[in-house]
């Protein structure tokens, strides 16, 4: 299975967040590939930007790295899916976004704590 991982499972993963334990067999099974936006590390750093998060961003890289996930570039194709993630209705921000459109075009199973991609993510991470 291929695995891409929203923003704030990726967070919680890389803080070893209890609520990722229902993930944990998936994230750590051979099978699985688990993918990091090149998005996320966008939003991350723009959380750190405006002191809505404290981290080292290259830290939390390092860590991704460690832990196995692969990062996956933004490239057209992704941005070429926008249009069928923002005719969805979701009011959702432009990384939000972004990331799913990369799921969807991928493809790749999305795993999200989002409420309101519950219904576009094929896993949804319950907090």
């Amino acid at each position: 299975m291929r695995v891409l991982l929203d923003t704030n499972v990726l967070l919680r993963a890389l803080a070893g967040d209890s609520a990722v334990e229902s993930m944990r067999d998936i994230l750590l099974s051979e099978e699985t590939e688990v993918f990091i936006s090149a998005v996320s590390w966008w939003d991350i750093a723009a959380r750190i930007d405006a002191g809505l998060l404290q981290a080292d961003l290259q830290e939390l890289r390092e860590a991704a790295v460690e832990s196995g996930f692969v990062e996956l570039p933004l490239r057209g194709e992704h941005v070429g899916a926008l249009p069928s993630v923002s005719e969805s209705g979701l009011k959702l921000t432009s990384f939000d976004r972004m990331i799913t459109a990369q799921a969807e075009s991928e493809p790749l199973r999305l795993i999200s704590a989002d409420a309101r991609l519950a219904g576009r993510s094929s896993l949804f991470l319950r907090a």
